[in-house]
């Protein structure tokens, strides 16, 4: 009987789970093809083949739901390339630059767009731009954890990944804005003023 109930419960345990990573799956989907604003739980329920009813077996609201949904994205792995310490540390930071000027990420319009349109909407929700604001602080010290670089004292090295996820941030908005202007090799002499944050800068 023990035996039975647990494995039911598993079973149980399972299927909700699945049917989280369904809902988030489609919800990313129709987020990026449609907008945020423009996606309604019912939407998504129909995409998943729920029932509204059961996204609220999940997800308290729409803007858990597009949290929950980045909260389980993982972070980029940048240590390879920035841990080199064969080459010098604006080297490093020029090639990165490039790199990340025209990848995949970098030019997903659409994927910015539902992130500018849902962090404007946070902006308006102070307990789920907090939650936003904790996870993203989360990500920059998993990223300061994993780099071998000390930077010059006055500035720490979560300081010096908060500077270039915010570079960045703004490198990618404005190179749809103005392409001709916002080149590779703009990127790559961004980052390299990073390197003066460090000793051999």
């Amino acid at each position: 009987m023990c035996h039975h109930y647990l494995v039911a419960r598993q079973t149980r345990e399972a299927s909700k789970a699945a049917t989280r990573q369904h809902l988030l799956d489609e919800a990313r989907r129709l987020f990026r093809d449609q907008g945020y604003a423009a996606t309604s739980l019912e939407q998504i329920a129909e995409a998943a083949e729920v029932t509204k009813g059961a996204i609220y077996g999940h997800f308290s609201t729409k803007e858990d739901l597009l949290l929950s949904a980045i909260e389980t994205t993982p972070s980029p792995d940048y240590a390879a390339l920035l841990n080199d310490r064969a080459r010098p540390i604006r080297e490093r930071l020029e090639e990165f630059g490039r790199d990340v000027a025209f990848n995949q990420a970098t030019t997903d319009r659409a994927g910015l767009a539902v992130s500018l349109e849902f962090v404007a909407a946070l902006l308006r929700n102070p307990e789920a731009l907090r939650r936003f604001g904790d996870d993203f602080e989360r990500r920059l010290r998993e990223l300061a954890a994993a780099d071998d670089e000390q930077p010059l004292p006055g500035t720490s090295t979560l300081q010096v990944w908060a500077i270039g996820q915010s570079l960045f941030a703004g490198l990618q908005l404005y190179h749809f804005v103005a392409p001709d202007i916002l080149t590779a090799e703009v990127f790559a002499r961004a980052f390299a003023l990073l390197a003066d944050l460090y000793p051999e800068g």
